[in-house]
């Protein structure tokens, strides 16, 4: 499981749609230090969730540039499904999926979300009812 740092870092690069280096990073986030980005890029670079795509001159100064890994959005969510999993006697899917969309910030944003599940549900009972 990611603490909350981790997920901070990955969130900045995710919304980047450039590389960064660790000052950027450092720069885009509240309450980030030097030492903490450094410690956190080294641990998601070992998990295979970020990598260095260059280096690059800060000041005078050689700098890593890093992105999100190809594979780091479905590493996420395979480790939020198997927390779940410890989970699924206590909270139904239906509660969960209760509370992703209370947290929603918009009206729209929940039409959108639903509508999304709703396509994904039939895509599933398509699936899954050609099995029988």
């Amino acid at each position: 499981m990611m603490n909350p740092r981790e997920l901070d870092v990955l969130n900045i690069l995710w919304k980047s749609d450039q590389p960064l280096m660790a000052t950027d990073i450092v720069n885009a986030g509240e309450g980030l230090t030097q030492s903490t980005v450094t410690a956190v890029l080294r641990k998601l670079l070992r998990e295979k969730l970020v990598e260095v795509v260059g280096v690059t001159h800060s000041g005078k100064v050689l700098s890593r540039t890093y992105r999100p890994s190809e594979s780091s959005r479905d590493i996420i969510l395979r480790d939020f499904a198997d927390n779940y999993s410890s989970f699924r006697d206590i909270i139904p899917k239906s509660a969960l999926f209760a509370a992703l969309l209370d947290g929603n910030r918009s009206p729209e944003e929940n039409r959108k979300d639903v509508t999304e599940m709703k396509n994904m549900l039939k895509e599933y009972e398509q699936k899954y009812s050609k099995k029988k």
